[in-house]
């Protein structure tokens, strides 16, 4: 049960050989660590350092963090009236009686699997976009 040390060969220092119960890890204690108070310090400012941080904690991909910066950058020129998780859920609420929800049954290998599937009735989608003062008045209904 013996813990035997080797160092790569160019450093010079030789193998040792320490006996198990005299083997242990040396660790500054809690008071010898000296707390950072100021961990944003390299960053240009606090809130880009509570967003890195915020990315790190999210697991965000480079495209998705790429993404959400546009976003909050793109938040300068248009209103952004979301302020919490509640006010996103609000208006998915909103927006999901436009949709219908079907499940389909798939048979695979004996066995039949479940999906549900959301869509958006075409009728009611045309018909939105007819209502639209923007795009309604461009739709021609006469050959031409």
């Amino acid at each position: 049960d013996d813990i035997r040390t080797e160092y790569h060969p160019c450093s010079g220092i030789p193998m040792k050989t320490d006996r198990f119960a005299d083997f242990c890890w040396h660790t500054m204690t809690c008071s010898q660590v000296p707390e950072n108070t100021t961990p944003w310090e390299l960053f240009a400012s606090h809130i880009e350092f509570n967003f890195a941080e915020l990315i790190l904690e999210a697991n965000l991909t480079k495209l998705q963090t790429n993404e959400l910066i546009s976003l909050i950058r793109h938040t300068a020129i248009e209103r952004f009236l979301v302020t919490n998780y509640d006010g996103i859920c609000k208006m998915w609420d909103a927006a999901s009686p436009c949709h219908a929800n079907i499940m389909i049954l798939v048979p695979h290998r004996d066995k039949e699997h479940n999906f549900d599937v959301w869509y958006r009735p075409l009728w009611d989608w045309a018909y939105d976009l007819l209502k639209d003062p923007r795009l309604g008045p461009h739709f021609i209904f006469d050959a031409q």
